[in-house]
């Protein structure tokens, strides 16, 4: 038995995701996948989401939740990966990448990311911002001042 939710879920999705997606695609490269298990889980319970405030802050922060998740399984299989072979991978070294924003910005850490692309790509207060992440406005005021330090620190190589 297929459920189809409401007909004014199409106009919610075709109007949040391209804006989601361009938000947390910022964060993560998984972004996409996080996002439709998001609008997925909505149009299930679409009666009841609708009614909230805030739906589009309901499915941001359930892709959220879903990008910190995978983070979190990630690093686990990595740390077992590299427990398993000793060896550790030498840090790239080619300055021409350090330089390029994108790439600088893909070298924090994954909460300084978040913050930064729901900060500024996002358009959302700290308070919003630390909503969607779980932690308190502080902690993202504090990863957004982080973010920034490491960013000058990395694209400063530019003066050398």
């Amino acid at each position: 038995m297929t459920i189809e939710p409401p007909r004014h879920f199409d106009a919610f999705y075709e109007s949040e995701y391209p804006r989601l997606l361009r938000v947390l695609s910022a964060a993560d490269i998984s972004a996409d996948d996080a996002l439709q298990e998001a609008f997925t889980k909505a149009a299930l319970d679409w009666p009841r989401i609708s009614q909230y405030e805030d739906p589009a802050g309901w499915v941001r922060h359930v892709a959220v939740r879903r990008i910190l998740d995978e983070r979190r399984s990630t690093r686990r299989k990595r740390a077992a990966l590299e427990r398993l072979d000793a060896r550790q991978e030498p840090e790239p070294t080619d300055r021409e990448a350090t330089l390029d924003l994108a790439a600088a910005i893909g070298r924090l850490p994954a909460q300084q990311r978040l913050a930064l692309s729901l900060f500024y790509l996002g358009g959302l207060t700290s308070t919003e911002t630390g909503a969607a992440m779980g932690i308190s406005a502080g902690a993202v005021r504090f990863h957004l001042h982080e973010a920034r330090a490491r960013l000058r620190e990395r694209l400063a190589v530019r003066d050398e």
